[in-house]
C-alpha cells in the first residue's frame, strides 16, 4: 500500500493493471480492480487503512479491460458497493457484447491471461461530468480510444487524475497499446482533452503514478510525442 496524498492511496502487488483507494470520512470509492484473484488483497488494503469493507461505496472502471474489471464482481458482491461503468462500455461489462480480440505482440499475452468473459451487473452508469462518491468528489471525464467509454476520473480537491490506461506510465509515458485500442487517433484526442485540466498528480491504469508536476511533465511528452509523429 502506497499512500499517494492524503486520503488516496495506490494498493500494490495485484496483477495486470492497478487500483487506487480514494476515501474521505463518510466514504470509500476504488478505483478499477486488476485482473482476477486479488479480490482479498484488495480488501486487505481497506483494512489496513482502517476501513471496513462494506464501507467501500461505488466500484469504478475506467473501462470494460479484464485487467481493470477482474475482481469487479466479487468485490462488489462482498461489500455491497455499486459497480460504475461508462454507458459506452456497459455492454461489454455485462456481456451483450463480445470482447474484442487483441492484435500484434499482445495477441499471445491476452490470449494467456484473458479469463472467459462473464456477465457483470452493473449498479450506476455514467456519463462525462457525473461525479462518483459522496465526499470524493470524483468527476467523470470521458477519455474514449482505448475503449469506446473509457473514462479518467479528475479529483479537484487533491489536483489528481486517474488516467486510465488513456495514458501508461510503464518504462516512460506511453500511450495505450494499439493491438488493444479502438481507435488510436480518437485516445490521442483524449490525452490532449485530459491536459486541459489542473492537475499536479497522475494515477494511470498501469505504471508509476506521477507525483508532482504531472500536467507539466505530460504536456511536455505530448509535445515532443506530437513532434516525432
Amino acid at each position: 500500500m502506497t499512500e499517494i496524498a492524503p486520503g488516496i492511496h495506490a494498493i500494490d502487488g495485484l496483477r495486470m493493471g492497478r487500483a487506487y483507494i480514494v476515501e474521505r470520512a463518510h466514504d470509500v470509492v476504488l478505483v478499477d480492480t486488476s485482473s482476477a484473484g486479488v479480490a482479498d488483497r484488495i480488501a486487505g488494503a481497506l483494512t489496513r487503512i482502517g476501513r471496513r469493507p462494506d464501507e467501500l461505496s461505488a466500484i469504478v472502471a475506467t473501462h470494460y479491460h479484464f485487467d481493470h474489471v477482474g475482481n469487479a464482481r466479487e468485490l462488489r458482491d462482498r461489500t455491497g458497493a455499486q459497480l460504475c461503468v461508462h454507458e459506452a462500455d456497459a455492454p461489454y461489462v455485462e456481456a451483450h457484447l463480445p470482447w474484442p480480440t487483441a492484435t500484434g505482440a499482445l495477441a499471445g499475452l491476452f490470449s494467456r491471461f484473458a479469463p472467459e468473459q462473464t456477465p457483470t451487473a452493473i449498479d450506476r452508469v455514467l456519463h462525462d461530468g457525473d461525479v462518483v462518491g459522496y465526499g470524493a468528489g470524483l468527476e467523470v471525464i470521458h477519455a474514449p480510444g482505448h475503449t469506446p467509454g473509457h473514462i479518467a476520473l479528475y479529483s479537484k480537491e487533491h489536483r489528481a487524475l486517474f488516467t486510465g490506461d488513456a495514458l501508461m506510465n510503464v518504462l516512460g509515458l506511453q500511450l495505450p497499446p494499439a493491438g488493444s485500442t479502438h481507435d488510436m487517433e480518437a485516445a490521442k484526442r483524449s490525452v490532449r482533452r485530459l491536459l486541459d485540466l489542473d492537475f499536479d498528480i497522475a494515477l494511470p491504469g498501469h505504471g508509476h503514478p506521477i507525483r508532482s508536476r504531472a500536467n507539466e511533465k505530460i504536456a511536455e511528452w505530448s509535445r515532443r510525442w506530437l513532434r516525432e509523429r
